[in-house]
């Protein structure tokens, strides 16, 4: 039971007492409670409600105080299938199709007998994501072979003809059950004005258009403005669902999961079950009334590259408490040493702004440069590390890479780093799991005592930027644990 409140959900008696599970409604006793529960109650309460504002808009926040590891919700996908540009995936279950010998002992994949698609086998005919779209993808089958130019030598290759799938799906929602489909999928956040200008949408507009309206036959039912409000709906709300060990790589859409507002210091940590259920858990723990946050982009970015990712893949730019302080919550991730005094770090003027020129913290020095200068000297550490990680042996190159870049020299572009800076982490992280990589043969000493060195280092960083039950910090501790052992 929780505190004293409001009047009874049931009898509408006063002096009930809140639910604890939501603290939403009130009961003047267990048997009203229970009554209650049984009539529907069960299906709301919940600790979290959908709330809104001229900023986030619609998003999700705390009824009650949430505690650190506690479920916030399990939420089953209202649409599933293969990403834009996929790798050959069967329609039924949504893993990854190994390649078959045929009858004229070529390899090929199992192809559906009513549709031509591939799949991973005759079960997979009759699943319940296939079926219903069967009889309209078999209306493709004449053209389906020209179009899935699968190359059997190399697996990566994907094949754009996938991105009809989901939307397709989002169609046959919209038949059988067209008031959630207006309710729920089409009151969701597209950003068509924005995507429409991309070269992606001019491509869905060759390619994902005729094949759904004149292929597919469905003109009737869609319009190009519909189809292309569908895809951008897709592409702003859905979550990559990845399960290596069931072979899957999907995207799926979730209704509460769309709800979530992003945070680049969420409170929240999100993984996906066996049935590819969105699973979201509080991470730290969060006050009544707070908003309930997820994380879109990786902790080790630093502002610049966080915002430019999101306003590409999200539409929005984020100005979260993260974004908008200049020392990225005192850890100066896209911060260098300045080149002049040697001393202290350059911050963004305004870190809202992409434009901004970048200046040092000190009032004795003047140094300033432009954001294109900043983004510039930034692109070739990048570039730097891309490089050392397509080589065959990268850890030493890591090693080279952390001397060079923080040594004490008069070099205009050496000794900038500072042990935090986004790149210096990065390469550190990276390091962790070359480590920790090798730990199947025993190592040197020296080696086990770098570990423990960069991890805690890491940890350190991690409970600034995703503190708690964070992914970040989980896989730095089982690193930490290794090394240690």
């Amino acid at each position: 039971w929780g505190s004293m409140a409001g009047r009874c959900a049931v009898c509408d008696a006063s002096g009930g007492k809140q639910c604890s599970g939501c603290q939403q409604v009130s009961y003047c006793g267990r048997d009203h409670q229970r009554q209650h529960w049984k009539a529907g109650h069960r299906e709301q309460c919940r600790c979290f409600k959908i709330s809104s504002n001229a900023i986030l808009g619609r998003h999700l926040t705390a009824t009650r105080p949430i505690r650190r590891g506690e479920l916030i919700f399990n939420d089953s996908p209202l649409l599933l299938g293969p990403k834009i540009a996929s790798i050959p995936v069967c329609l039924g279950c949504h893993r990854n199709l190994p390649p078959l010998m045929n009858s004229h002992l070529q390899v090929d994949f199992y192809h559906c007998r009513h549709c031509s698609w591939p799949l991973c086998g005759p079960s997979c005919e009759t699943a319940t994501s296939h079926k219903d779209e069967c009889p309209l993808l078999a209306r493709s089958s004449k053209s389906i072979g020209s179009r899935l130019q699968f190359c059997f030598s190399d697996p990566t290759r994907k094949e754009s003809v996938y991105c009809a799938v989901v939307p397709l799906r989002a169609l046959l929602l919209k038949r059988s059950n067209p008031e959630r489909f207006r309710d729920g999928f089409l009151t969701l956040e597209s950003h068509l004005e924005t995507r429409i200008k991309t070269p992606l949408y001019a491509a869905l507009r060759s390619n994902l258009v005729p094949f759904v309206r004149d292929i597919l036959g469905m003109g009737g039912e869609v319009t190009e403005r519909e189809l292309l409000e569908i895809a951008a709906i897709l592409d702003t709300n859905c979550y990559d669902v990845r399960l290596p060990e069931l072979d899957v790589k999907v995207r799926a859409l979730y209704e509460l999961g769309a709800m979530m507002s992003h945070h680049c210091r969420p409170n929240t940590k999100h993984y996906f079950d066996e049935r590819l259920r969105l699973v979201v858990v509080a991470t730290v723990d969060i006050p009544k009334d707070a908003v309930i946050s997820i994380s879109y982009t990786q902790p080790l970015l630093s502002t610049i590259q966080r915002r430019y990712a999101i306003q590409q893949s999200k539409c929005f730019e984020c100005c979260c408490d993260r974004c908008r302080d200049p020392t990225e919550l005192g850890t100066y991730l896209g911060s260098i040493v300045c080149p002049s005094c040697r001393k202290a770090k350059v911050v963004a003027f305004d870190p809202l702004d992409l434009r901004s020129d970048w200046q040092c913290e000190s009032r004795k020095c003047s140094f300033r440069e432009s954001a294109v200068d900043a983004v510039r000297r930034n692109e070739l550490r990048q570039a730097e590390i891309m490089a050392v990680a397509r080589t065959v042996s990268p850890r030493d190159q890591y090693e080279r890479f952390l001397v060079t870049h923080q040594l004490e020299s008069s070099k205009e572009e050496l000794g900038l780093l500072h042990p935090w800076n986004s790149n210096v982490l990065q390469v550190k992280y990276a390091l962790t799991q070359l480590y920790r990589g090798a730990a199947t043969e025993p190592q040197p000493e020296a080696h086990l005592r770098r570990q423990v060195e960069l991890c805690r280092d890491l940890l350190e960083v991690a409970d600034r930027l995703e503190p708690g039950f964070s992914p970040f910090r989980g896989k730095l501790l089982v690193a930490l644990r290794d090394a240690l052992l």
